[in-house]
């Protein structure tokens, strides 16, 4: 299995983890995908660096002072932020969904408080992948959609997919017709 192994179908995704208020009467889920699990360790690698490079900083400089109370102090505390920051990507891969449907894009987030973005595909003027190096690394991209001016304001992507070219395909074959 790949790292970015997810579902083998995602058209067979659980359209059951869209709130069934948030669909329109006779709208049909097409697609319904969280990000990739790699959106923790995605988001998370540089406050962690980060954290590490402090603590060994801190150990480096206490060493010759003799103050081994103050390097272990610093190393808690920034083992307790490196902790924090993955708990929070957890969160925050956990309140993400993007849905496909025979309409609308939409893109859920949000664990507390829920933001939902939705744009008609009518509205869609066009859509591209991306990917940074570490997403190509592990066979991930993200979809960024276009809309038109008539288009409701709001960030319309979705980021850290796995199977991003099947993930496309569908959003194409929709956005096709819709049109």
């Amino acid at each position: 299995m790949s790292p970015s192994a997810e579902p083998a179908h995602l058209a067979a995704a659980d359209a059951a983890l869209v709130p069934a208020e948030c669909l329109q009467d006779g709208e049909v889920v097409i697609l319904a995908v969280k990000p990739s699990r790699w959106l923790v360790l995605l988001v998370s690698w540089p406050w962690v660096l980060l954290a590490i490079a402090v603590a060994v900083a801190t150990v480096l400089v206490s060493d010759g002072l003799g103050s081994a109370g103050t390097w272990r102090a610093v190393a808690l505390a920034c083992s307790a932020v490196a902790c924090a920051r993955v708990t929070i990507a957890c969160f925050q891969w956990q309140g993400r969904l993007y849905v496909l449907t025979d309409r609308r894009v939409l893109r859920f987030r949000g664990v507390f408080r829920e933001d939902v973005y939705a744009c008609p595909l009518k509205h869609i003027h066009r859509f591209h992948l991306a990917a940074t190096l570490p997403e190509r690394a592990l066979t991930l991209a993200s979809l960024f959609f276009e809309p038109d001016d008539d288009a409701p304001p709001g960030e319309g992507h979705w980021i850290f997919l796995a199977r991003p070219q099947e993930v496309r395909r569908l959003v194409e074959e929709a956005w096709r017709r819709a049109r």
